[in-house]
């Protein structure tokens, strides 16, 4: 409490300076109405200034030493206290005070007002940078390497041969990968039809199948075969020949885009689609797979890419990522992915209504939650405060936030006693003049 004069008990002084005025014009004039009169007022104001000065300083000390019932708040500080503490949690911070304020704050815009500045941005895109680099260098990469190895051996191992084998076809359809096989497959075959020996094999099949069909014919037919032989009707070396040129010029054929080619792919598609559907090819594709699942070194090529990705990143220099946005190399594209997928996500949120009410709806709970969740932390601050004051400390904040309050007051005692003196001291009168 102030321990300077306020207007209260400036006012209490003169009404007390009023009083041995009026006492000492009615000693003067004692059988003077009007100096009665006066001092039956002055001495009411100045009852009513002193009742409620002793009432106002009763709340916060004894006044005069007057022990019965003064001094209220030192003396009730505890409950003062957890009043207190139970207006600040309840009333100042009760869950419908809380929603109806986050309500109206509309944080969504404020959010996106923050975002969109362009050093917010930066700062955002770095960090989220940061936390990855961060994370990939923290990562047991050797662990990691395994752990991812094994996820992919597993999904590939669980993919179904059939499938398979009909994306096989369907990618070597769609790519054109068909074609390109066969026709390497006749360059190779042609290389081997063209040869001398192929032909001298020719010329072997045709002279072996000649001598088992003449040993099991008739008499007649030896005799007409040896005779035709005889007479070089029968030319194997010939025949020979001209199969190799027809081979060759069928090869030729095939190996251009033309109908026969189609053909030939349209046939080789057929079988390739009867072969899949039997149980022994699905086994050894099966078989193949896992083998090649299983043979395959995907540890050490993802360790070595984490190894080169960690090594990137860990030197890469914000400063330049952000001006230079067309370099190809790891950082730069980390960078600018993870900048643009933050210009998707400021555009959703200015333009997409569903996205809008979700995450208005999230940071609605997330801080109605969090203020929640603090209502227990301001009442504690409260109360540590509160009880870390002294007596005089609790008393000046108290009267301080009412001081007006506690001077009009104490003014109105003075006031009021002063009315009620005289319409008091005017009944008086009339009822002594009455009798």
């Amino acid at each position: 409490m102030s321990t300077n004069w306020n207007t209260a008990d400036k006012t209490l002084l003169c009404s007390l300076f009023a009083f041995l005025a009026a006492l000492g014009f009615y000693i003067i004039n004692p059988e003077s109405i009007i100096a009665e009169g006066i001092l039956f007022i002055a001495e009411a104001a100045l009852v009513g200034g002193v009742a409620d000065w002793f009432a106002v300083t009763a709340l916060f000390k004894k006044p005069l030493g007057f022990p019965f019932h003064t001094a209220i708040l030192p003396n009730r500080r505890q409950d003062f206290i957890d009043a207190s503490v139970n207006m600040v949690q309840n009333e100042f911070f009760s869950r419908r005070s809380i929603f109806k304020k986050l309500s109206n704050l509309h944080l969504l815009p404020k959010l996106l007002e923050y975002i969109k500045q362009p050093d917010i941005r930066r700062a955002v895109v770095a960090t989220m940078f940061e936390e990855i680099a961060g994370f990939v260098a923290k990562l047991d990469k050797e662990a990691a390497a395994k752990k991812i190895a094994e996820e992919i051996r597993k999904h590939l191992r669980d993919v179904p041969s059939n499938i398979l084998i009909h994306e096989l076809s369907q990618y070597l359809k769609r790519s054109g990968k068909d074609k390109a096989i066969l026709e390497s497959l006749i360059h190779s075959a042609r290389e081997v039809a063209a040869k001398e020996e192929t032909r001298k094999k020719i010329e072997k099949i045709l002279e072996n199948y000649a001598g088992e069909n003449t040993q099991s014919s008739s008499s007649f037919s030896i005799l007409m075969a040896g005779l035709a032989q005889a007479l070089d009707l029968v030319n194997f070396t010939e025949a020979a020949t001209l199969m190799q040129r027809h081979l060759l010029a069928f090869l030729d054929e095939i190996a251009v885009d033309s109908h026969v080619q189609q053909s030939v792919l349209s046939e080789c598609h057929k079988t390739f689609a009867k072969i899949s559907e039997t149980l022994e090819f699905r086994d050894f594709i099966y078989k193949l797979q896992l083998d090649t699942v299983n043979s395959l070194p995907f540890e050490s090529i993802i360790h070595d890419a984490l190894v080169r990705i960690n090594t990137q990143l860990s030197k890469a220099d914000f400063a330049k990522l952000a001006k230079v946005k067309t370099s190809k190399d790891l950082p730069s594209f980390v960078y600018g992915f993870l900048a643009e997928q933050f210009e998707r996500l400021i555009s959703l949120l200015e333009n997409k209504t569903a996205v809008q009410s979700a995450v208005e709806k999230f940071i609605f709970d997330l801080a109605a939650r969090s203020a929640l969740t603090a209502r227990p932390i301001f009442a504690n601050i409260a109360q540590t405060s509160l009880i870390n004051l002294t007596d005089d400390q609790l008393n000046s904040l108290v009267y301080n936030k009412a001081e007006e309050d506690f001077i009009w007051i104490r003014l109105n005692g003075s006031i009021v006693g002063s009315v009620i003196g005289l319409i008091i001291f005017i009944i008086m009168t009339a009822v002594g003049g009455a009798m």
